[in-house]
């Protein structure tokens, strides 16, 4: 279940429209930071979790769940920062530049190993990492709760609950 298309399909959409709003070809203005209370992430969690746990992987409630989310998603981490910014520390700096190097590596990472999975057709030398998970994913359980770790993971980097900055 390599989705590559889909996946392609959905980047590709993704860097379009930040593409798009860079070279501003979208008219519209970007809110501020949302703020969502706690309970109604829990829900959303629960909700989403829920779905998953009882349905079929790769069924329809996925694609329902997954389409019904894109949107709410989209909403929350496309905002512009409003008012003053505080200026970056040495810390933040290196920080950043640690982060960048450990996504970028581990995006090579990945494309090498979806290129020489194919070519060898060999996905046990140098897995990718939903070959690692697919195990896991194929059972109910391990789909609730990776996708809960997921989203708590996504909520905690946004900060998006009330009363955090």
């Amino acid at each position: 279940m390599r989705g590559s298309t889909v996946d392609a399909i959905i980047f590709g959409t993704g860097t379009a429209l930040l593409i798009a709003d860079w070279k501003k070809l979208i008219p519209w203005h970007m809110p501020e930071r949302p703020k969502v209370s706690p309970w109604v992430i829990a829900a959303v969690i629960a909700v989403s979790a829920s779905v998953l746990f009882f349905s079929e992987r790769a069924g329809w409630q996925d694609f329902v769940l997954f389409f019904v989310l894109a949107p709410v998603a989209l909403v929350m981490v496309y905002y512009r920062d409003h008012g003053p910014k505080p200026s970056a520390t040495k810390v933040m700096n290196r920080t950043k530049w640690i982060w960048v190097t450990l996504a970028l590596f581990m995006a090579v990472s990945e494309l090498f190993a979806y290129i020489f999975a194919n070519v060898y057709k060999d996905d046990t030398t140098y897995p990718t990492v939903s070959i690692l998970i697919h195990p896991y994913l194929e059972s109910n359980w391990g789909r609730a709760i990776f996708l809960t770790v997921w989203m708590l993971i996504g909520v905690g980097l946004l900060r998006i609950t009330r009363g955090r900055r």
